[in-house]
């Protein structure tokens, strides 16, 4: 004996309800893989280390130390040499980037005299800094720790010499640069005090 047709009827529309709804789920389950594949985990203590930063640089301090992959397991230590690197990168690419500006002014002739000495004086001086948070690099690896603090000041002193020497004649481009440089350096700084404090974190 043939089922009635309601009931027939009434079975597929259950079993195309149901289809429907784990289609949705797997489709759910998805997104939820691939959403947390492309945001995974921040590590409690890069958050830790950056809530002891000023609190306009935190944002800045987890987005720059998350993206580096050696801090997923870092501990303190290894966290202050690699907010060192990136200071230092940065560093690098603003002396690349003023060199290339001098190069360029110098072959044009067409740049404000005084604009062309903020330029080449800050190409040094991010030269020197650069140099100095590679110093620091192998001091805080040493634990030589108040080491690393005379360079990190050292550097700093740097970018403020750039940014006074300049003046009102800095480009919006340089200003840009050693707002982010100071960042940077705060940071590095911040994570070296607590290197150096009797309980750390």
């Amino acid at each position: 004996m043939n089922p009635p047709s309601f009931l027939v009827r009434h079975l597929k529309t259950l079993m195309a309800s149901y289809s429907i709804l784990a289609f949705l789920i797997t489709l759910l389950i998805s997104l939820l893989i691939s959403a947390a594949a492309a945001h995974p985990a921040i590590p409690s203590l890069i958050h830790k280390a950056c809530s002891q930063t000023a609190s306009n640089l935190q944002k800045l301090c987890i987005s720059s130390l998350s993206a580096e992959p050696p801090s997923a397991n870092a501990d303190l230590r290894l966290l202050s040499i690699i907010s060192v690197r990136i200071a230092a990168n940065n560093a690098s690419q603003t002396a690349a980037y003023l060199s290339a500006q001098q190069t360029d002014a110098a072959a044009s002739g067409a740049i404000d005299p005084m604009l062309y000495q903020c330029v080449a004086d800050c190409t040094d001086l991010y030269v020197d800094v650069a140099e100095q948070l590679d110093v620091t690099t192998a001091a805080i690896d040493d634990e030589a720790d108040k080491d690393a603090m005379i360079w990190l000041n050292a550097a700093m002193a740097d970018v403020i010499s750039c940014e006074k020497g300049c003046g009102a004649v800095a480009t919006a481009e340089i200003r840009r640069r050693n707002d982010g440089a100071k960042k940077l350096l705060n940071i590095t700084i911040s994570f070296t005090k607590l290197l150096m404090a009797p309980k750390g974190l």
